[in-house]
């Protein structure tokens, strides 16, 4: 029986690693989404924003996302002459997928008493099939672009936004790669894998 579970505990494992470490691909998922009222553009004044008390991580990512930014020709102002402001953060959570399942095959318990083994003689050992949800680490970099509510009469609105996902833990040039082929949709909708680097 032990046998039994080492071979479904090794089946398991090769799907476990490809999941918790996340795909390395040059071709990851891209998801953007504009409001239609607005049409942000590179040539529009754009100021970053920090939430209060950043993680290190997020101020990290904000210093990377400002020299992409200047390094793409965006028009970056300070704060209060900018038509927007622009913020970004590192997500990373657990996922878990219903539609996908793992099913896997656990004999039962050794018998007890003298009557289980008795019955077990004439017949084989009962097996539990258990059916479980994929579980996968979702790490990303999202941006948010909102209208300025100092220099907008309509308040603070969300005009785009951007999330690519990361795969794995990113060096900082992979994110300065990953946020740059993020800014290549800037404004636009996007949906599905895209090449690095666009």
């Amino acid at each position: 029986m032990k046998l039994r579970r080492l071979a479904a505990l090794l089946w398991l494992l090769p799907p476990l690693v490809i999941l918790m470490a996340g795909c390395a691909t040059r071709h990851p998922m891209v998801s953007t989404w504009h409001e239609s009222e607005f049409s942000p553009t590179r040539a529009d004044k754009i100021a970053l924003t920090l939430r209060p008390q950043p993680s290190p991580e997020d101020a990290a990512l904000g210093r990377l996302l400002v020299d992409e930014l200047k390094r793409e020709g965006f028009n970056l102002v300070p704060m209060e002459k900018a038509d927007y402001l622009i913020a970004g953060t590192l997500t990373d959570e657990l996922v878990t997928d219903q539609q996908h399942r793992i099913t896997t095959t656990v004999p039962a318990p050794p018998p007890q008493t003298t009557g289980q083994i008795m019955t077990l003689q004439s017949s084989s050992v009962p097996e539990t099939s258990i059916s479980r949800p994929v579980i996968f680490r979702n790490r990303g970099i999202r941006l948010f672009l909102y209208t300025n509510p100092k220099t907008n009469p309509s308040g603070l609105q969300i005009a785009w936004q951007g999330y690519i996902a990361t795969g794995q833990p990113a060096t900082a040039e992979r994110e300065t790669l990953l946020i740059r082929t993020l800014l290549g949709y800037f404004g636009q909708e996007q949906h599905g894998p895209v090449n690095l680097g666009r």
